[in-house]
C-alpha cells in the first residue's frame, strides 16, 4: 500500500489532537454517509482482503514526528560525558533531563533516524555540551540550523449544562466541565493513510471537513479543513517498526523481547450523532501500545492490529481501530 499525507487546518478549538482511532471512525461515519452503510459493513467484516482497506497514523503538528521510544543513555555515560567535557554536575543534571523530554523530532531528523543516520551518542553529547549539531526546543529534537517554532498548543477549561444521555435534557443545577484545546493561527496537522486506493477516500477527505473530526460537532468543536497533500516519501534502513498510531496487536505479530513499546489504557465513546442518541455511548475500556513505540514485527503483511468489536447496540456492533500504522 501507498503513504499519503492527510493536511488538517483546525477551524477553531478542539478537544484533543485526532488520534489514529478518532480519525478511522471520522472516516468510517464519512464512508457510510457518502457510500452506504452497507458499503461501510462491507469493508469491515472483511477488512483484510478488502481493495478499500486503509490504516491511518494519529495526526501531529506539521514538521514533527512522534520520537521513538528510546533509552538515549546510561547514567554511566552521562557521567562519562561530563567528565571528559568538564561540565558542573548542576548542568549535567539539567541537561541530561533535556534527553528524557523529548517527545517529537523534526521531520528531518526523523527521516535521519530512519535512514539509520542517526547517531545515538552523537546525539547524547551534543545535547550535554551544547555544541554540535543536534539540539532540543522544549520537547523537540532538531538540527541548530533548522527553524523550527515551540509548540504553540494550549488548553483552556470551560463548562456547560450537564446533558442526560438518557432523557436527552439537561439536569437542573448540574455542570460539565471540559478542557479544549488551541493552535496558534497558520499551524497545521497532519496524518499518514496508507491504501491502496487513494482516489476512493478524495471524497471522504472533502466530506469530513464538512463534518467533524470527533465529537461536539454541535457547540462547534472538532472542526477541520481536510487537504490532501500527495505521496509521503522516505527511505527505511532500520530493522524495527516505528508506530504512529494506537495498536492492539496479535500477540504473534511481534518480536516482544527485541521491542521497546509503551502500553496505555483509553476509554472511548461512540459518535452519537442521530443513530445512538439518548443510547450509552461508552465503550468498554481497551488497552494498546501508543505511538513511538519501537517494533520487531515477526510476520511480513499488509495489515497488523486488529478491530475488535467493543459494543453492541441498536443492533449494530462497534469496533475499536487497534490497527497499526507502521514506518
Amino acid at each position: 500500500m501507498n503513504i499519503h499525507k492527510i493536511s488538517l487546518t483546525p477551524y477553531g478549538s478542539m478537544t484533543t489532537l485526532p488520534d489514529s482511532q478518532t480519525i478511522f471512525g471520522a472516516m468510517c461515519w464519512s464512508i457510510r454517509e457518502l457510500y452506504g452503510e452497507d458499503e461501510l459493513e462491507e469493508l469491515l467484516s472483511n477488512f483484510i482482503d478488502h481493495e478499500n482497506k486503509f490504516v491511518v497514523s494519529s495526526s501531529f503538528i506539521e514538521g514533527l514526528f512522534k520520537a521513538p521510544v528510546m533509552n538515549w543513555a546510561t547514567l554511566e555515560e552521562i557521567i562519562d560525558i561530563g567528565n571528559k567535557m568538564d561540565i558542573e554536575s548542576s548542568q549535567l543534571a539539567i541537561r541530561g533531563k533535556r534527553l528524557n523530554k523529548i517527545e517529537y523530532m523534526s521531520e528531518q531528523v526523523f527521516k535521519d533516524y530512519l535512514e539509520g543516520k542517526l547517531d545515538r551518542k552523537e546525539v547524547v553529547e551534543d545535547i550535554l555540551t551544547g555544541k554540535g549539531k543536534f539540539y532540543t526546543s522544549e520537547n523537540i529534537l532538531q538540527y541548530k540550523d533548522e527553524k523550527i517554532g515551540a509548540i504553540d498548543y494550549y488548553e483552556e477549561n470551560s463548562r456547560r449544562n450537564l446533558i442526560n444521555r438518557l432523557s436527552g435534557t439537561t439536569d437542573e443545577g448540574k455542570l460539565f466541565y471540559y478542557k479544549r484545546g488551541f493552535l496558534k493561527p497558520n499551524t497545521n496537522l497532519y496524518f499518514l493513510i496508507k491504501t491502496e486506493n487513494i482516489d476512493y477516500f478524495l471524497p471522504v477527505f472533502r466530506y469530513m471537513a464538512d463534518s467533524a473530526i470527533g465529537g461536539d460537532k454541535s457547540v462547534g468543536v472538532n472542526g477541520f479543513r481536510v487537504t490532501y497533500k500527495g505521496i509521503f516519501n522516505y527511505t527505511k534502513n532500520i530493522e524495527e517498526n516505528l508506530l504512529l498510531s494506537k495498536y492492539i496487536p496479535h500477540y504473534e505479530e511481534v518480536n516482544w523481547e527485541e521491542s521497546m513499546y509503551k502500553i496505555s489504557i483509553g476509554n472511548y465513546k461512540i459518535e452519537s450523532r442521530h443513530d445512538f442518541f439518548g443510547q450509552d455511548i461508552l465503550k468498554s475500556q481497551i488497552g494498546y501500545i501508543v505511538e513511538g513505540s519501537k517494533i520487531v514485527l515477526r510476520q511480513n503483511k499488509e495489515i497488523y492490529g486488529r478491530l475488535p468489536i467493543v459494543k453492541d447496540i441498536n443492533y449494530k456492533k462497534i469496533r475499536h481501530n487497534g490497527l497499526g500504522f507502521f514506518l
